[in-house]
């Protein structure tokens, strides 16, 4: 990029700023330093500035002021800023103002999603959001077309498959993934999460997921048949289950596979409880299907739930508690606590330490939640431990 460029960018910029905070002072930028890069450039490189800034001025953008001596050769000292939009139009771009405007035309469809609102504040205020600005409204548009099709969707999706179907290219959802997640997170500001955490939350799926279920008792079917819990394990879609009969002690759900297969055979002739496999962040599909059998249980059975120990972990504790909550039913922490394992993990950050924290209060353990500990330790490095 040119001096002069540069020099004008920087004049844009500060422009923004000051139209943002309603300051009034004026705004230049100056080559009177002998260490100025001004005097870097070769005579011909001035020369060459000089009419470009000229330019400009005739434009009404800027307005230049030149040294008092010099004659004809006279060098510039500054460049003072005189209209913003015409700078804007001289250098081919748009203002602050000009852009978000053009970006809330393209999201006025979603105008009274909040975080659509939080977004366009952002902008309005000069800021990125993970380095997305106003020119990425259209790629917020279609994530929020994705979402607003999951909304209806009685089933999971496979990604590809819904993405070919909305925008005729089967890697255009995965391409969203940031934006999705930015729309669906906690706050606008909360860490980045995986991406098969966002989208198992909104019911989308790299291929389909069965609803894995180890223990005692039968899944009452949407066809009227009952599906008896077979060894080790029995899988079912998620839509099929419709409740539950037996008479198990416990509910356990878990996280992650390897650690649902080792519980399911620990379960053995002497099954006593119920497994369920949440197939990491559980989609709305599986939470219909979990909270159907949690209002088939009588009110003595204990529900709980163990996934790692890390902010993806609590968040999906905290998921699966809201839909313990909807069936009023309370969902309580298992081998959640890593002060009780007797190892050590790798060391949280504190922002990863707070977003754990807030997830375990969320859930309703608010007793674990002041108490835990700043490490990260994934649920398969654990010792399996089953509810008596």
């Amino acid at each position: 990029m040119s001096l002069a460029d540069s020099a004008l960018d920087r004049l844009l910029l500060r422009g923004e700023r000051s139209r943002l905070s309603g300051n009034t002072r004026v705004l230049r930028e100056s080559f009177k330093s002998s260490l100025s890069p001004y005097w870097q450039q070769s005579l011909d490189e001035r020369d060459r500035m000089h009419v470009y800034m000229q330019a400009a001025s005739s434009a009404g953008a800027i307005r230049l002021e030149w040294a008092r001596q010099g004659g004809d050769d006279r060098p510039l000292d500054a460049v003072v800023l005189k209209d913003l939009d015409r700078l804007a139009a001289y250098l081919g771009r748009s203002t602050v103002n000009a852009s978000v405007a053009q970006a809330g035309n393209v999201l006025a469809p979603w105008s009274m999603n909040g975080r659509v609102e939080e977004l366009l504040d952002c902008w309005r205020r000069l800021k990125q959001v993970r380095s997305l600005g106003p020119n990425s409204a259209a790629d917020f548009a279609d994530a929020l077309r994705v979402l607003d099709s999951m909304a209806v969707a009685s089933e999971d999706r496979v990604v590809r498959q819904l993405s070919v179907q909305l925008f005729r290219d089967s890697k255009r959802i995965e391409a969203l993934c940031k934006h999705l997640d930015l729309l669906t997170s906690e706050a606008l500001n909360a860490p980045a999460r995986h991406w098969s955490e966002v989208f198992g939350a909104i019911g989308l799926s790299k291929e389909p997921q069965p609803f894995l279920v180890s223990g005692i008792g039968a899944l009452r079917l949407s066809d009227g048949i009952d599906c008896p819990i077979v060894r080790p394990f029995v899988g079912v879609a998620n839509t099929a289950v419709h409740g539950y009969s037996g008479t198990p002690s416990w509910l356990l759900s878990i996280e992650n596979l390897t650690t649902f297969h080792q519980a399911a055979r620990a379960l053995g002739d002497t099954r006593q409880g119920i497994v369920i496999y949440t197939a990491g962040m559980p989609s709305p599909s599986w939470g219909r299907a979990y909270s159907h059998i949690l209002s088939s249980l009588p009110t003595d059975v204990s529900v709980y739930h163990w996934g790692d120990h890390d902010e993806g972990g609590f968040r999906i504790a905290a998921r699966v508690a809201q839909f313990a909550a909807e069936v009023e039913r309370d969902l309580k922490p298992w081998s959640m606590d890593a002060s009780q394992w007797g190892k050590s993990g790798e060391p949280a950050k504190s922002d990863q330490h707070r977003s754990m924290v807030k997830s375990a209060e969320r859930a309703g353990w608010i007793e674990l939640a002041s108490r835990i500990s700043p490490v990260l330790f994934e649920q398969e490095g654990q010792t399996l431990l089953l509810p008596l």
